[in-house]
C-alpha cells in the first residue's frame, strides 16, 4: 500500500508539474531582439476582414480602447463613445453619450466590459464614481454607485475588476492598484501598490495595467513590474516574470516632466527621450501554448510571440510590409497585429489607409477582396477576426 501511495504521487507529479513549478521566466528582451516572420496559417485557420460603416454618427477616432464580440454584435469604443455594429460592420447605435443627465458619462470612456449571458453593458465613469449600465439594444438601464476612482476593465462571476493609474507612485503613497467590487460596487478587496526596497521607480507613469483572464482564472501585470501574477483567493500568485535584462535599467526613467513657462505662466509636459527605448506592455493574449504580447517602444506598436513549450520569446514582424504582426497569408491582407483576445478569437484593428498601402489588390482574396472594393482612404477601421487553430 506505501508502495502505491508513492508511485501514485509520482505519476500525479509528472501529470502536472505545473503545480510543482515555481514562478516561470520569459526571455522577454532577449527574445525580441530575434525579428521572425510567422504566416497566420501557422497559427490561424481563418480570418475574417469587417470594414466598420462610416456615417456621420458613426465617425471612429483613431484610438480604439476596446473591440468586443458579444451577443451577435460588434461593440467599438474609442475612448470617446461606444458603438455597436453587426457582425458584417454595419452601424446599428450609439451606446450612451457624454453629458450631465440620466445615463451619460463624463468626457471620455476609461473602461468598459460586457456580460453576454445578461446581455448588459458597464460603461465606467470615475469621474461621477459610477458604472453605467446599458442593455444590448442600447436602452440605459441604472446606475451601480461606486465606492473609489477606478475603473473597470474585467467583469468575471458577478464581480467587477477595477485597475486605477494616478500616474504618481511613491514610498510614501502606497495606493491601491487594483480593487475587486461586488454586483452592488461594494468594495469586496483590493491590491496595493507595495514598492520595493532598493528600487527607484519613476514618479510619473502613463502606463495601464495589464489585466486578463486565461481558463478562468484572472491575471495582472502592475505598469511598474514585470511580474504576471494570477489572482488566488484575495491574493497574488507570481506566474511569470518578463525578464527585461539590460532594458531593466531603463524602467526608472521618468517618461516626461512637466515643464512650467513662469513669464507665460502656463504648463506642459515635454517627453523624455530616454524613456522611449523602454518598454510599455500593453496587451497579454494568453493561450494554451503560446502567449501573445502586445507592447509599445520607441513610439511603434509591436507584438512578441511566446512559445510556452520551447520557453522561447521572439517578435513577430512582416518583413515585406515593415510592420508588426502575422503575415496574412490566408486572404493577403495587412500584417496582423492583435490588439485583443475575444472569445478565443485574435482582434485587430487596421486604419484604411495602412490596408491601401500594404496590401497587393492583385492578391487579395476573401473577404478582404470585397472590403478592398469599396474601401476609401477616410473610412473607418477594419476589423481582423481571426480564429485560432
Amino acid at each position: 500500500m506505501k508502495h502505491s501511495f508513492f508511485i501514485s504521487l509520482l505519476l500525479f507529479s509528472v501529470s502536472f508539474p505545473v503545480l510543482l513549478q515555481a514562478q516561470a521566466i520569459i526571455p522577454f528582451a532577449k527574445g525580441i531582439a530575434d525579428k521572425k516572420e510567422i504566416k497566420l496559417s501557422e497559427v490561424a485557420s481563418a480570418i475574417k476582414y469587417i470594414p466598420l460603416e462610416t456615417t456621420a454618427e458613426s465617425l471612429l477616432e483613431q484610438d480604439i480602447l476596446d473591440v468586443t464580440i458579444a451577443g451577435g454584435y460588434l461593440f467599438v469604443c474609442d475612448y470617446k463613445k461606444l458603438f455597436q455594429f453587426t457582425l458584417e460592420g454595419k452601424f446599428v447605435r450609439q451606446i450612451g453619450r457624454a453629458g450631465q443627465g440620466p445615463g451619460e458619462y463624463t468626457e471620455s470612456i476609461l473602461g468598459v466590459t460586457y456580460n453576454e449571458p445578461l446581455k448588459e453593458i458597464y460603461l465606467s465613469d470615475p469621474r461621477q464614481l459610477k458604472l453605467h449600465v446599458y442593455s444590448f439594444d442600447g436602452k440605459f438601464l441604472h446606475d451601480i454607485n461606486m465606492e473609489g476612482r477606478e475603473y473597470v476593465r474585467l467583469q468575471n462571476d458577478g464581480c467587477f475588476y477595477a485597475i486605477y493609474n494616478d500616474f504618481l507612485y511613491d514610498k510614501q503613497k502606497r495606493g491601491k492598484e487594483m480593487v475587486v467590487y461586488d454586483g452592488d460596487g461594494k468594495e469586496l478587496y483590493n491590491f496595493r501598490f507595495r514598492p520595493k526596497e532598493g528600487v527607484r521607480y519613476p514618479g510619473i507613469n502613463f502606463t495601464l495595467p495589464v489585466i486578463y483572464t486565461y481558463q478562468n482564472a484572472i491575471y495582472y501585470k502592475n505598469p511598474l513590474e514585470q511580474e504576471i501574477n494570477r489572482i488566488e483567493k484575495k491574493k497574488r500568485k507570481p506566474v511569470y516574470k518578463l525578464d527585461l535584462h539590460d532594458l531593466e535599467k531603463l524602467n526608472h526613467e521618468e517618461d516626461g516632466k512637466l515643464v512650467i513657462d513662469r513669464e507665460k505662466q502656463v504648463g506642459g509636459y515635454q517627453p523624455n527621450e530616454i524613456a522611449k527605448k523602454k518598454i510599455y506592455f500593453q496587451d497579454i493574449f494568453e493561450l494554451d501554448h503560446n502567449m501573445g504580447i502586445y507592447y509599445i517602444q520607441e513610439d511603434e506598436r509591436r507584438f512578441a510571440w511566446y512559445d510556452k513549450q520551447n520557453g522561447k520569446v521572439c517578435r513577430v514582424r512582416s518583413l515585406q510590409a515593415d510592420k508588426d504582426g502575422f503575415t496574412d497569408d490566408l486572404e493577403g491582407g495587412s500584417p496582423v497585429l492583435p490588439n485583443f483576445l475575444r472569445n478565443g478569437k485574435l482582434v485587430g484593428v487596421v486604419p484604411a489607409p495602412v490596408l491601401q498601402e500594404k496590401v497587393d489588390p492583385e492578391n487579395v482574396r476573401g473577404s478582404l477582396k470585397r472590403v478592398m472594393e469599396e474601401l476609401l482612404e477616410e473610412d473607418n477601421q477594419v476589423i481582423q477576426i481571426v480564429t485560432l487553430k
